[in-house]
């Protein structure tokens, strides 16, 4: 992360200032441009368990009616579509079994990351002036 001060005081004047800004912006964002979305959804996690980025396992609760609690565990793959939003398939263990539901996520992955576009969202707003 890169912070800098423009101080209106000491650049003279607000107009000022803000150029200065925009131009150490402009600069930083030439020197180390945004990541795209590709890129920055590949990131592997550092509290990711299956070596796979984008899947996970994880079990869903219900109770009956009697009072007990019941699970049952999926494979669910996720992958960014629109800004701000993502896509999420979930593969049933009990209908594919463990590593049957695990390849359909990371196929599932493959494929729907394959249509992602742009660049992280966080950098959109860092558009270099020319």
């Amino acid at each position: 992360m890169h912070v800098r001060n423009f101080a209106d005081k000491k650049c003279g004047g607000k107009r000022k200032a803000l150029l200065l800004a925009k131009r150490y912006r402009d600069d930083l964002l030439v020197k180390y441009p945004p990541l795209t979305r590709k890129e920055f959804s590949n990131i592997m996690r550092t509290n990711n368990q299956t070596g796979v980025v984008g899947v996970c396992r994880f079990a869903s609760g219900y109770r009956l009616k009697n009072g007990t609690m019941r699970y049952s565990w999926y494979w669910e793959a996720v992958w960014p579509t629109t800004p701000g939003k993502n896509e999420t398939l979930r593969f049933s263990v009990n209908k594919f079994g463990e590593k049957g539901a695990f390849n359909r996520a990371k196929a599932a992955r493959a494929r729907g990351f394959k249509n992602v576009e742009g660049v992280f969202w966080a950098a959109q707003r860092g558009v270099v002036a020319k």
